[in-house]
């Protein structure tokens, strides 16, 4: 029994999603440091404020997916 096309078109629709989060997974010490900087300053967010964690997590998930943008 062969998958139906809708099947086909919604395991490759949600691909890129579940890749996502096994990275973002792989990435929990960037992400809870960037969480703890944010949550410290919450009121008073402001541009580039947590720039160095973001950073951090950003390089994380780009390695983890093996690919920048």
């Amino acid at each position: 029994m062969k998958p139906t096309a809708s099947a086909l078109s919604a395991t490759s629709t949600t691909r890129p999603i579940r890749k996502l989060a096994g990275a973002t997974a792989k990435c929990s010490a960037p992400a809870k440091a960037y969480g703890a900087c944010i949550l410290a300053s919450y009121q008073d967010v402001r541009k580039d404020m947590c720039a160095p964690e973001f950073s951090m997590f950003k390089q994380c998930v780009q390695t983890a997916m093996g690919r920048k943008w």
